[in-house]
This record gives structure tokens, C-alpha cells and sequence, in this order.
């Protein structure tokens, strides 16, 4: 049976009148340590059910807005192959009025997302949440690498912003000093007027149009310890979806992916659930009651 995001009724799961579209993209291509992200996204599909439906702190029931969960990419043969599937099956998904949330997967599927997104979305800015800056130019003989990510998409739009950074080579900081210069720490959220003041850079710094990048590493392993590369030092829950809640707010976010989820094998799944609450966050920070299907209908 076909593993469905919240295992909907089909009134809210049909592709004309949703809103939210789900992809799961299981790649596993260039991973340099812990192995997993292949199941990612059907480990995230599996636990959905499990969570509410209402947002308790938005007060709003964001599901009845539509979600559509679409048929797994398929895994290409190399990097590129990989790269240029992402894209071509993605292109379609950036419309308006609809908003596609990928679940990888290791990071490097997001530079071919971002390019796609570029197509309907010229003025696209990023914001990406994670542990690494992800700003090679090359890793391990590859520029498709997960640890290249950033560097990718910068081909297709400079106007990034990367929060929760607590790990980066000499070859990055000397190769995008500017970059690494304006990253947003995690000892800069910790306190209240610290994280104002983050806040008020990250919305200067984007542009109208918002793409989401997640890497799940950005939170702090005692929350999502199943990743492919855990750092210590990390964000908290809150501290990731107070920014998401205000830049949705202030901002037209056009899409986001959660990225690197390696699940356990031995029944642990708070990695996968935390993903799941991260997924419906983002979408209820992104409807509103206007965008609710008519049941009656």
C-alpha cells in the first residue's frame, strides 16, 4: 500500500483544488558517513499518521487545505543523472497557488529544486537551515556532493541565508568569505534580543520569494539524532520554527525540503516524527483558512 503524508481522505488529496504537494526523492548518492537517507522519506511518510491535524500553536487545521503525496522520484544511475531528474521532476511543481515540500533524500537534491524554482520565482532566495555550510566546490571527486550543496545553488541564485552553521573548512572560508561572514550562528539565538536581531537580518537579507532548505542536522542531535553527520551545538525546535513562523509571515515562502533524515533500525523514529511535526509546521505557517477545501462540495 502506497505510504501517504497524514493517510488523508480524498477530498483533501486531490491535485486540482490542494494546496501542498509532497514528493519523496530517496537518494543516497554521495553520503561520506552514517548511511540511511535512501529511507528517509518513506520512514517520514510512515509516522504521519500519527500526527494531529491542528495546529496548536497557529490554531488552524492546516491539512484542509489540500496535500497531494506524489509517487517517489526515481534514483538516477550517477550524481548528474540524479541532478537532472530532480529537476525535470520538479519544474512543474512551482505554481501559483501551489507549494511542494520535498522530503529527502541527502542534500544534494536541493541545488536541481532551487533551479526549477528560479524558472517561476527569478528574484528566489534561500534560506537554509543546517549544521554545515555546504560550500565546496568539490567532495571526494564530486560537485554533486551533499557537501557542495550551497556552492550549487549559488549558481542559480547569490541571494542566500544560512542559519544553525557550526561547521566549515578553510577552503570555504576562504573561497566564500562573504558567505560565511553573514551566517546566522546558534549562540546568536540564544538570547531573546539575540535572536531579534538574527530575525531582522534574516528578513533583510531575502528576498520576496523564499525557498526552504532543512537539513535536519541544523537542530541539535538530542532532538534529531538519526542524520547521516550530526554536529553538537545545535538549534533547538523552537528556535528553527519561530524563524520559519516569521518569515512565512513576513515572506512568500514558494516551497521547502527536509533533508537527511537517516532513520534507525532499531525502532527508534524520533528522528522521522520530529520530521513529520517540521513538514505540517511549515505547511500551517504557509496556509490559511482561505486556502481550505470545501468538504460539502
Amino acid at each position: 500500500m502506497k505510504q501517504t503524508f497524514l493517510n488523508l481522505e480524498p477530498i483533501y488529496t486531490h491535485p486540482e483544488t490542494a494546496k501542498f504537494f509532497v514528493l519523496p526523492v530517496p537518494y543516497e548518492g554521495t553520503v561520506c558517513f552514517l548511511h540511511g537517507t535512501l529511507r528517509g522519506p518513506e520512514a517520514i511518510l510512515a509516522v504521519s499518521n500519527q500526527m494531529e491535524h491542528f495546529d496548536e500553536e497557529l490554531f488552524i487545521e492546516f491539512p484542509r487545505a489540500g496535500i497531494v503525496t506524489l509517487e517517489p522520484l526515481p534514483t538516477g544511475q550517477t550524481p548528474e543523472e540524479e541532478m537532472e531528474l530532480v529537476y525535470q521532476g520538479t519544474r512543474s511543481l512551482f505554481q501559483p497557488g501551489k507549494f511542494p515540500l520535498i522530503l529527502g533524500g541527502e542534500h544534494s537534491i536541493t541545488p536541481p529544486i532551487v533551479k526549477a524554482a528560479t524558472e517561476s520565482y527569478p528574484d528566489l532566495s534561500v534560506l537554509q537551515f543546517d549544521a554545515h555550510a555546504d560550500l565546496r566546490d568539490s567532495y571526494q571527486g564530486s560537485r554533486f556532493s551533499h557537501a557542495c550543496t550551497m556552492r550549487r545553488v549559488l549558481e542559480s541564485t547569490q541571494n542566500i541565508v544560512q542559519v544553525g552553521i557550526r561547521s566549515f573548512s578553510l577552503e570555504e572560508y576562504e573561497e566564500c568569505t562573504d558567505h560565511i561572514d553573514r551566517m546566522i550562528t546558534v549562540s546568536t539565538l540564544e538570547s531573546e534580543s539575540g535572536f531579534r536581531w538574527a530575525m531582522s537580518k534574516i528578513l533583510e537579507r531575502l528576498s520576496k520569494n523564499v525557498y526552504i532548505t532543512f537539513d535536519i542536522d541544523a537542530l541539535d542531535p538530542a532532538y534529531a539524532p538519526a542524520t547521516g553527520t550530526p554536529e553538537p551545538g545545535g538549534m533547538t525546535w523552537r528556535q528553527a520554527t519561530r524563524i520559519i513562523e516569521e518569515v512565512s509571515q513576513a515572506k512568500h515562502v514558494v516551497g521547502a525540503d527536509i533533508v537527511e533524515v537517516a532513520p534507525f533500525q532499531n525502532g527508534n523514529c524520533v528522528t522521522e516524527f520530529l520530521a513529520v511535526r517540521l513538514a505540517g509546521k511549515i505547511m500551517a505557517c504557509n496556509c490559511t483558512v482561505d486556502d481550505y477545501i470545501d468538504r460539502n462540495r
